[in-house]
């Protein structure tokens, strides 16, 4: 009987640590909407992630993006794909974010007025060190929140 009663509180305890690290959700607001979102899976081949929600922002118009102080805690980006006013889909990246910064929100901008956001990705960095393809080096994220946009 005391055997099942030390299982039973190693299982509960494990249970609550789960609890306790509930991934840390990332919010997206534009155009009067609000998303907030998990992490996602990302397919590192493709350079490529799932988004898990979609948000509507018309050409020229802002996303909001506000992060708990979990991922502002350690380095992290915005890393977007937009439509060119020529219709060329261009990929850009902000500035890398640091704790030093004290940074829990960002508002990303398209590059010109005509261009439309495609993608936003939110990069908690802190997955090490690899080579790029062109052998440059780049920081891996740890954590990725993937939103999908439409005009």
């Amino acid at each position: 009987m005391r055997r099942y009663g030390i299982a039973s509180l190693v299982a509960g305890a494990l249970v609550l640590a789960g609890c306790a690290r509930e991934p840390q959700e990332v919010t997206f607001f534009a155009d009067r909407t609000t998303v907030r979102l998990a992490p996602t899976t990302c397919h590192p081949e493709l350079d490529v992630c799932d988004a898990t929600g979609r948000l509507s922002v018309p050409s020229g118009k802002f996303v909001n993006i506000s992060v708990p102080g979990k991922v502002a805690s350690v380095p992290w980006v915005v890393v977007f794909k937009y439509k060119g006013q020529d219709g060329t889909e261009q990929q850009a990246r902000t500035a890398v974010f640091t704790p030093n910064d004290k940074k829990y929100a960002y508002t990303l901008v398209a590059p010109t007025a005509g261009d439309q956001l495609t993608h936003v990705e939110v990069r908690q960095l802190g997955g090490g060190i690899a080579l790029a393809p062109d052998k440059e080096p780049m920081f891996l994220a740890n954590a990725i929140w993937a939103l999908d946009v439409t005009p």
